[in-house]
């Protein structure tokens, strides 16, 4: 005959015995393969599906009293012995209704005696001890989650056929729910901040009404020292809080005792350990706010992540140290930087691929901290069918300001390209502010020059004509930013102009020109899957003839970053042998439709895009005569942007063009 189980009351609960409840309760099981069909067989409650950690039925405080439970007399439906072997032992199923909706099945068995005993050899009285075991367990689990006061049945019915298992029924009517009465806030009175409550009630996640959420409280507890830092207390005081349930109203009251402390602002930052030549007035660079500002963590752990950016620093801990009280009552806080040093030479590689250009490898050995502090000196080299490249670099990181760098370049480089074949030299300096994943900034720039010695074949000219070159340049750029991710964008735009006026020498005569191009790109999310991204992108150069100008330093279109289907600069104008000359200004345009999904166990994308664009001779572009190719490609993301493969066709082709086109490259195409 069923056994009604009434779970007892609790008075009163330290919110230490509440959290450990609710952090068990919250915490679904890992579903053993035989959970579904016992449930199945018997229409019990579904289990929750969420994986959760392993937990221990030590999780769960003690019940108050102490008192011992008497285990329960359960009475067999049918006098028969079927189930019990010869020693006794008896086989059972176990099947509970009523906890699935609460989403505590999957908790149940994980800690119940029943559920995780069911294939061990038991006795009747076994059986009768692992059901009271459960009952208490059932007990605690329903006031996790603010229910007290329900009833608990268990059924035991014995089989009518020899062998098969004794049925095992818990039925759980879970009772009503209590609801916070009250939620109370004080300071202690030794507290040497002000009236916490406008500041912390906000914080604890509850308000009076809410049902009496264990979980809910605990995870507000572990959570407020941070969250008061991050409004400027970085030494608040979180004193004992405790919750009384009255029964008879079924209603709890919290009450929360905080010495917020006194209300702080940033002061001077110092840092300590191997400080890999970081002087003092070079940290001082990277904080993103001023001294006297209010202090947040954000800021702190900015600071933080700025040194680990570097590449210096394997570890890194920053420490708000009170520094003194001012006289309106806030408090100074120095921040103390302590570090352990990280390797600072690197050796990396690249590899690509496009079907004409064929494979282009790249490789470089960088040390970080040449000079220090942050001065990088980098070895570059690159190895394709059509291009060789060497390149030396100096970088000073971080110079005079916080992600601004003073870069100083040498390099070597050969092309072997349709259009041209160049030989030649570049000497460049540049100061330029930049971002990174660390910190997306909405405006960036550069300024720099550079000195270039070249021998150039134009193959477009009459003859194929070998000439020298000389040319300084000045070229800029900046950038307006509002998309929402730096190396996969979903939403917002960006904006880039760049120009370059530059003084060419050749054959004894000096003549000048102005290079500028403006490029814009946008990204609107259509669902949480699928985004639209497109670009436009114009140049123009001005001031002289293309054929005076240096093959390399004119216009050029087609390839895996322009207008894809097409090889690598042949959209434009080409001469009588089908050789492109390239242009004084450009027309691009991209869409592309970016779903995003799951599968493999890895994180994969799927892109359809259509390209146009054409060169042109004239001084300024036009919409006139665009080549339209159009592919799609798969997306691979990794933690360094995504891997990216796509196959294009030219819908607009002429004589000579590839009917496919294959591209592999790192980061999508704009």
């Amino acid at each position: 005959m069923p056994l009604a189980l009434r779970p007892r009351r609790l008075a009163i609960l330290t919110l230490a015995s509440l959290a450990a409840t609710a952090a068990a309760a919250q915490t679904p099981a890992a579903q053993s393969p035989a959970a579904t069909p016992d449930s199945a067989a018997t229409g019990g409650d579904a289990a929750d599906p969420l994986p959760r950690p392993d937990l221990s039925p030590e999780s769960f405080p003690a019940l108050p009293g102490g008192e011992t439970l008497a285990w329960p007399a359960v009475e067999s439906s049918t006098a028969s012995d079927a189930a019990a072997g010869e020693n006794g032992d008896i086989r059972y199923s176990v099947v509970v209704n009523g906890l699935g909706p609460l989403r505590l099945l999957g908790q149940f068995r994980q800690l119940s005696a029943l559920w995780t005993r069911r294939g061990e050899p038991a006795n009747r009285a076994q059986l009768e001890r692992r059901i009271a075991e459960d009952r208490d367990l059932i007990d605690q689990l329903l006031r996790s989650v603010g229910r007290y006061g329900g009833n608990i049945a268990a059924v035991v019915t014995e089989p009518e056929t020899a062998g098969a298992p004794v049925a095992v029924a818990l039925s759980v009517t879970p009772g009503p729910v209590y609801t916070f009465s009250e939620i109370t806030v004080s300071r202690p009175e030794d507290a040497i901040g002000g009236d916490p409550a406008p500041v912390v009630l906000p914080l604890l996640g509850v308000k009076p009404g809410d049902p009496v959420d264990a979980l809910k409280v605990s995870t507000a507890e572990g959570a407020l020292p941070i969250a008061l830092a991050a409004r400027g207390y970085p030494f608040a005081v979180i004193g004992a809080r405790e919750i009384v349930v009255d029964h008879g109203t079924r209603t709890a009251v919290l009450t929360a005792r905080v010495d917020l402390g006194r209300k702080g602002i940033f002061g001077g930052v110092r840092i300590a350990g191997q400080t890999q030549g970081y002087t003092q007035k070079h940290l001082a660079e990277l904080p993103r706010f001023r001294p006297g500002d209010p202090y947040t963590e954000a800021g702190r752990d900015d600071l933080r992540r700025a040194l680990i950016f570097t590449g210096l620093f394997g570890s890194v801990e920053v420490k708000p140290v009170a520094a003194g009280v001012n006289p309106d009552g806030t408090e100074t806080i120095d921040l103390v930087a302590t570090t352990e040093r990280a390797p600072v030479r690197t050796i990396a590689a690249s590899l690509g691929y496009q079907t004409v250009q064929g494979i282009r490898a790249e490789a470089s050995w960088s040390n970080r901290n040449f000079i220090k502090p942050e001065g990088a000196f980098t070895v570059r080299g690159v190895g394709a069918e059509r291009e060789q490249a060497l390149r030396f670099e100096l970088d000073k990181r971080n110079f005079k300001r916080r992600d601004q760098t003073l870069a100083f370049g040498l390099g070597f480089s050969a092309e072997q390209q349709t259009a041209y074949s160049a030989t030649g030299a570049t000497l460049s300096a540049a100061l330029r502010r930049e971002s990174n994943i660390n910190w997306q900034k909405p405006i960036t720039f550069s300024v720099g020059a550079e000195a270039t010695i070249t021998r150039q074949r134009d193959r477009s000219a009459p003859n194929d004509p070998n000439n020298t070159y000389y040319i300084l340049a000045l070229p800029s750029a900046i950038t307006w930013d509002r998309s929402d991710d730096l190396l996969n964008p979903a939403r917002g735009f960006r904006l880039t102009g760049r120009v370059s006026p530059e003084v060419s020498l050749r054959s004894g005569t000096t003549f000048s020109y102005l290079k500028a191009q403006i490029e814009g790109s946008y990204y609107q999310p259509l669902s949480d899957s699928l985004v639209a991204a497109a670009r436009l992108h114009f140049g123009a150069i001005a001031g002289a003839d293309r054929g005076r100008i240096a093959p390399d330093r004119r216009f050029y279109a087609g390839g895996g970053g322009s207008v894809r289907g097409y090889s690598f600069q042949q959209v434009g104008p080409r001469d009588a042998d089908n050789n492109p000359t390239g242009g004084n200004s450009l027309t691009e345009a991209s869409f592309e439709l970016r779903y995003r999904f799951r599968a493999f166990g890895s994180d994969l994308g799927l892109v359809g895009f259509a390209d146009a664009g054409n060169v042109y001779q004239s001084t300024l572009p036009s919409f006139d005569s665009l080549r339209i190719g159009a592919g799609v490609g798969v997306r691979l993301y990794t933690g360094f942007g995504p891997v990216r493969i796509d196959i294009a066709t030219p819908v607009t082709p002429r004589p000579g063009d590839p009917r496919v086109q294959f591209y592999v490259s790192i980061g999508q195409a704009f």
